[in-house]
């Protein structure tokens, strides 16, 4: 591991072209080390910027081409303010972080407040197109609000488990163990739509189960803006980010049900094949995310 340092340390040192008010920074020191998890803990400091705007320019992810799933999540705090949030992509890949009087006045930065908290829950359900996925496998087999209430329900309280668990330090696993885990949900969701058809009994069982794998996965998107750092409360950042994810669900799930029980009602092709085809194409892009985080 330790022949890759050199190789790892120019990564680290060219994966971000950072600027403040047009000039840019040259890194000053990279620090390369391996957690407890077996994951890389890369930190790249760089000189104060004296400037406004800030941008974050990530050079190599458009190398990575058209791979939907490519990303990384940049988060940016200020001494005594959170500065922002984004999840960068090969076609979309720098982020500008105004530099303000707050942002550089001394102290410790505080976490987000409940709305920041609430918003990137909404915005972590809308932009995580594998729970998007999950979500539409689980619900296209419902034919009765009973049946979507309950596996609502259970997707709700197992991920909250699983994120209040992660929270706290309880329960802690590496990215890439819970991400290809996150894919074969959606792999095997989508067959069971296909071999058991229509609202198979039981599904409220494996929608728990996997929702404690899910939460996780949202826990990973609070534990990179540091919650309960130094020693801060974790309530009201879980029930916000906890909400918002809910709203974010609410916003995709009640427009989709609508559609596929219009779809239903009105089109007997649809009500015949649209299961199986729509299930056929969930399964194919979660096999794909399955190989990609194995292999990646």
């Amino acid at each position: 591991m330790k022949a890759l340092w050199p190789a790892l340390d120019e990564c680290a040192r060219g994966f971000y072209r950072v600027s403040a008010g047009g000039e840019a920074l040259r890194p000053l020191d990279v620090h390369v080390d391996v957690t407890v998890e077996n994951d890389l803990d890369i930190r790249v400091s760089y000189p104060r910027p004296a400037r406004s705007p800030l941008v974050f320019d990530a050079a190599l992810l458009p190398r990575l081409g058209g791979r939907a799933m490519a990303g990384v999540v940049l988060t940016a705090t200020g001494a005594r303010t959170f500065l922002g949030q984004k999840v960068l992509r090969p076609d979309d890949a720098a982020f500008e972080v105004p530099i303000t009087a707050e942002a550089e006045a001394p102290g410790t930065p505080p976490l987000p407040g409940f709305r920041a908290y609430l918003r990137l829950g909404v915005e972590h359900i809308l932009t995580g197109v594998d729970h998007l996925l999950f979500l539409l496998g689980l619900l296209l087999v419902c034919r009765r609000f009973r049946t979507v209430a309950g596996i609502v329900t259970c997707f709700t309280v197992a991920h909250s488990v699983t994120l209040a668990l992660a929270a706290l330090g309880v329960v802690t696993l590496p990215s890439r163990v819970v991400e290809p885990l996150i894919a074969a949900t959606i792999v095997i969701v989508g067959i069971e739509n296909l071999v058991r058809g229509d609202e198979p009994k039981g599904r409220w069982l494996l929608t728990f189960a996997f929702g404690l794998v899910h939460g996780l996965g949202f826990a990973a998107a609070l534990q990179q803006i540091g919650l309960g750092a130094n020693g801060t409360s974790i309530t009201g950042p879980l029930v916000a980010f906890n909400l918002g994810v809910e709203l974010g669900q609410l916003a995709v799930a009640v427009p989709l049900l609508l559609l596929l029980w219009k779809l239903r009602a009105s089109s007997e092709k649809f009500s015949r094949y649209g299961v199986r085809v729509v299930s056929s194409i969930v399964v194919g892009f979660g096999i794909v995310w399955l190989v990609q985080r194995l292999v990646g």
